[in-house]
C-alpha cells in the first residue's frame, strides 16, 4: 500500500503537468491570435471528430504495420550483427568502418535512393525504418557484449564452449539489458521514420495525413495529427516498459529498482 500511493502520486503529477501544458498552449494561442497557432481546445475538438473515424484509424493501422515490420527487421539485424561484432574483435575491426559510415548517415538521407530502388510503396518505407532502427540496437548490443566481465569470459573458455554456444549462453543473456535499452530507443526513431517515409510515399498513414492536411492549409487538422503522433509514441513507450520489466525482472531486482 505504501508503495502504491507514491506511484499514484507520480502518475497524477504527470497528468497535471500535461493538463497545465494544454492550458499554456490555449492561453498562448489566444494571445497570439494567429492562423498558424490554433487553440488547444480547437485541436481537441477536431481530434474528437477525426480520430474515431474509420479513414483515420485505417491510416493509423497502416503506419503501425510498417513500423512493426521495419522495427523487427532492424532489430534482428542489429542484434545479430551486434553479437557478432561484440564477441569477435577481428570481425569488429573489419566491419567497424563500414558500420560507422552507415551510422553517421541520417536515415532520411537514404529516402531518395530507396525510392529509386524500391519505388514509393511499403518496401521503401519498411527499408527506411529498418535502416534507422538497426544502429541504436547494434551499438547497444556491441557495448553489452563488450561489457561481459573477463571472469565470465575465462569461465566460458575453461568450459570449452564453442563460439556459437558462447554467444547464446553467455554473451546474449549478459547483454540483454543493454539490448533492451537499444530496442527502446529504436521505437521512437522508428516512429519518426514512419512519418518521414510516408511524406514521400503513396498510400495511407499518419505521415500522409499530416502532409495532406498541411498542403490543404488545414492547420488545426495538422496539429490534430501531430498530437495523435505524440500520444501514440507515449503509449508505445509505456507498453515497451511493461514488457521490459517482465523480461528483465531479475535485472531490476538485483539493482533494487522499483517498478515504473
Amino acid at each position: 500500500m505504501t508503495g502504491t500511493l507514491p506511484r499514484i502520486g507520480r502518475q497524477l503529477l504527470g497528468v497535471a503537468v500535461f493538463l497545465a501544458a494544454l492550458g499554456l498552449w490555449e492561453a498562448w494561442a489566444r494571445y497570439a491570435d494567429s492562423f498558424l497557432i490554433p487553440t488547444a481546445s480547437a485541436v481537441l475538438q477536431k481530434a474528437w471528430s477525426v480520430w474515431p473515424t474509420s479513414e483515420f484509424l485505417t491510416g493509423v493501422a497502416a503506419s503501425l504495420e510498417r513500423l512493426a515490420a521495419g522495427y523487427v527487421v532492424g532489430a534482428v539485424i542489429g542484434i545479430s550483427l551486434g553479437l557478432l561484432m561484440g564477441s569477435s574483435r577481428r570481425t569488429r575491426r573489419a566491419l567497424e568502418p563500414l558500420v560507422e559510415l552507415a551510422r553517421a548517415t541520417p536515415a532520411i538521407a537514404i529516402v531518395p535512393v530507396a525510392i529509386v530502388l524500391l519505388g514509393v510503396g511499403d518496401e521503401m518505407q519498411v527499408s527506411v525504418i529498418a535502416f534507422g532502427v538497426t544502429f541504436p540496437v547494434l551499438v547497444s548490443t556491441i557495448e553489452g557484449v563488450r561489457g561481459v566481465s573477463p571472469e565470465t569470459r575465462d569461465t566460458a573458455s575453461m568450459l570449452h564452449l564453442g563460439a556459437v554456444e558462447r554467444v547464446v549462453r553467455v554473451y546474449a543473456p549478459a547483454a540483454l539489458p543493454s539490448i533492451v535499452a537499444g530496442l527502446r530507443v529504436a521505437i521512437s526513431i522508428g516512429l519518426v521514420l514512419v512519418v518521414v517515409s510516408e511524406f514521400f510515399a503513396s498510400g495511407e498513414g499518419l505521415g500522409h495525413y499530416i502532409h495532406f492536411q498541411q498542403a490543404q492549409f488545414d492547420v488545426t487538422a495538422t496539429y490534430c495529427g501531430i498530437l495523435f503522433l505524440g500520444l501514440l509514441g507515449y503509449t508505445l513507450n509505456r507498453l515497451f516498459l511493461l514488457v521490459e520489466h517482465r523480461v528483465l525482472f531479475w535485472h531490476y531486482g538485483s539493482q533494487g529498482e522499483p517498478a515504473r
